[in-house]
């Protein structure tokens, strides 16, 4: 994002742990290694807990009386207000040409306000615990970026309830499946290459890959220790996206036709945009 670059210098400037701006994205009320399993599941949960020891050590969160619970203070979310805000101050100075801006934010706000009223499934984790900074006062842009973190939070919550019942508490089983499914690596060393920022190592990968053979997902390629999508496991990814579709779309239903289109020019318009601006910056 052209944002993050100017968030992480400014968290080295103002010495704030940059991991504080990556927790905004799971709430900044409080922190529990369990809540923190129910966003990302795909992670080693020991990477959480090493993390809450270095945070706690520099008093950016405080235990409370119920174990493995983390209260965040005042200070810590003002520190991640000031990253992001510096990293908003950036944005405010491209050259964006407001071209639908505001009509833009409007069809977003109705979206933010229909997902947030829509009935469960998908279950509200993310887009309920995210941190927000942006203001009704805010420039148009720096509002429009809120709102559009708001609808991948969105899509993470339609995401993972879609795929949840068939990784249950394994998401690592999921992350290996789906290194295979994409193409991206196919052993179990090559997506714990990939996948470094899990915290799990290739012989966590090798008995997940074994997991989602037994499953029937993946079986043995031709090449030694490699693996390859089952005819099965094809058939439960495309089910697992067109029910992801299908929860983060279900609210767009609000909008006739015209009105689609009109979103989707004014989305690709600000894409069009930003990759622009993105190359000038």
């Amino acid at each position: 994002m052209i944002t993050e670059p100017y968030i992480e210098d400014a968290a080295v400037r103002k010495n704030i742990p940059i991991e504080l701006y990556y927790c905004s994205e799971l709430g900044m009320a409080s922190f529990s290694a369990e809540e923190f399993g129910q966003r990302d599941p795909f992670s080693n949960p020991e990477k959480f807990e090493k993390l809450f020891a270095r945070l706690e050590i520099k008093d950016w969160i405080a235990p409370t009386r119920d174990d493995g619970r983390y209260e965040v203070p005042e200070k810590a979310r003002a520190g991640v207000r000031q990253i992001i805000q510096a990293g908003d101050e950036q944005l405010i100075k491209l050259a964006f040409t407001d071209t639908g801006h505001e009509r833009l934010l409007s069809y977003l706000k109705q979206l933010i306000l229909a997902n947030n009223a829509a009935p469960e499934p998908p279950q509200k984790w993310a887009i309920a615990n995210r941190f927000h900074v942006a203001t009704r006062i805010s420039p148009l842009i720096v509002q429009i970026r809120e709102c559009l973190m708001d609808l991948l939070a969105y899509h993470d919550d339609a995401h993972l309830s879609a795929a949840r019942p068939y990784f249950n508490e394994a998401g690592i089983v999921w992350s290996a499946f789906g290194c295979v499914w994409s193409g991206n690596a196919n052993t179990a060393e090559k997506i714990a290459e990939a996948l470094a920022f899990r915290g799990y190592e290739a012989e966590h990968y090798a008995a997940a890959l074994q997991a989602a053979m037994e499953a029937g997902w993946l079986e043995k390629n031709d090449k030694p220790d490699t693996f390859r999508p089952t005819s099965k496991g094809q058939a439960m990814h495309e089910q697992v996206d067109n029910l992801t579709d299908e929860y983060f779309y279900r609210p767009w239903a609000m909008f006739s036709q015209n009105e689609l289109e009109e979103l989707y020019g004014l989305l690709q318009g600000l894409r069009e945009q930003m990759q622009s601006v993105k190359k000038m910056a």
